[in-house]
């Protein structure tokens, strides 16, 4: 176990290999090592996604520029874009596409409530609507949201989906060929349990001729996908220097994905998840999102008697495990577990174990050992 467990919604522990990549020798960009790996990268990208139609896109800068990168490239000036919001990376869709110009609607949900696809339906029945923004898994507090059912309505009015599955590649099921979304965006410091410095993209063709089809220039250089396009297509070239230590971690840890198989990766973090849930249940704390609606990465739950820093610095100081805090209205409210990449059982039961301990230091009548036995039958299975 490392010197501090992270089980916060990204960055995680990094694995030796994924370490060791970024040790080596400084490379050019344009060594053709470098190179090879780069189509390597794009090559594991279009596996982690499940992506045979559409174009991989793998670029240094966080999550973020992901995000803004798909907006500034598809909307244009004026341009009428539907953003769901069900909590505080929802409303980030809602910022980048009203400072890009886009005529922004914001369609709201409860907090903990996924967005309603019948809503939505009526919604886009309006008409007019260039783009939806949807927010996979919306990791201040842990939904998932039923992002099939969320495209198939954009399609059927047909509207560009833009999907933020920052925390969700990777952990979650998701199948770029069958979902029929046009931009699925992530990053590598989640569920891929990289290093932060890289977003990855799969993008539709139909969004790709949107980009080259626009009345306006894209008002942006390093943003611009279309721009970004012949460099994926042709690694060999550079548009700008790439991060090139970032990016060969990043391959180590596509490969490790690989190794262990996309569906059985998706396996390992439901279970990882439920445990992780049921301990909780059993400490009798409540968790922030509906059943039915749980991200297999990310939970969210809410602390006894405005407890929520205390614990959190309980469970840093002392037993070296960091949570995240709330975000927004929920801070101070509730905390957030992470829990994807290469967290073990070890890690789960080491969580729940502190976690027990902290709150019966903090005066909550808990009796010993009832998080771990409430999580065991669901490890057992791994």
């Amino acid at each position: 176990m490392p010197d501090e467990l992270l089980m916060i919604p990204g960055p995680t522990n990094l694995a030796p290999r994924v370490m060791e990549a970024m040790s080596r020798p400084q490379l050019s960009h344009t060594d053709p090592r470098f190179v090879e790996s780069f189509k390597e990268v794009l090559d594991l990208a279009r596996y982690l996604f499940v992506n045979q139609t559409g174009t991989p896109f793998v670029i240094s800068g966080s999550g973020t520029i992901g995000m803004e990168a798909a907006i500034v490239s598809l909307v244009e000036h004026g341009d009428k874009v539907l953003c769901l919001d069900n909590g505080f990376f929802g409303r980030r869709f809602v910022d980048l596409s009203t400072i890009h110009g886009a005529k922004v609607e914001t369609l709201c949900f409860e907090l903990g409530r996924h967005a309603d696809p019948e809503a939505v339906d009526e919604k886009l029945s309006e008409g007019g609507y260039k783009a939806v923004t949807i927010t996979h898994i919306e990791t201040s507090t842990g939904l998932a949201n039923p992002i099939i059912d969320l495209v198939k309505i954009a399609r059927k009015h047909g509207v560009y989906s833009v999907i933020d599955a920052v925390a969700g590649v990777g952990g979650c099921e998701l199948v770029f060929d069958r979902l029929g979304a046009d931009i699925v965006i992530t990053c590598s410091q989640k569920a891929i349990s990289a290093p932060p410095g890289a977003t990855l993209l799969a993008i539709s063709k139909r969004a790709l001729d949107a980009f080259e089809n626009r009345k306006t220039p894209i008002r942006s250089y390093y943003m611009n996908l279309a721009r970004w396009r012949k460099f994926m297509e042709n690694p060999g070239m550079y548009l700008t220097t790439p991060s090139i230590q970032i990016l060969l971690a990043l391959r180590e840890a596509l490969l490790m994905i690989k190794e262990e198989g996309l569906e059985e990766r998706w396996r390992r973090h439901k279970i990882i998840a439920d445990a992780i849930r049921a301990g909780l249940e059993g400490l009798n704390v409540d968790l922030t999102v509906e059943e039915g609606y749980r991200a297999n990465t990310v939970t969210g739950f809410y602390t006894p008697k405005d407890k929520a820093f205390d614990i959190y610095s309980m469970m840093r100081n002392r037993y070296k495990i960091q949570l995240a805090q709330g975000l927004g209205e929920l801070k101070g409210k509730m905390l957030r577990i992470g829990h994807f990449g290469g967290i073990t059982p070890r890690d789960v039961l080491a969580l729940l174990s502190a976690l027990e301990m902290s709150l019966r230091a903090v005066n909550i009548n808990i009796r010993a050992g009832l998080a771990v036995e409430a999580a065991r039958p669901c490890l057992e299975k791994i």
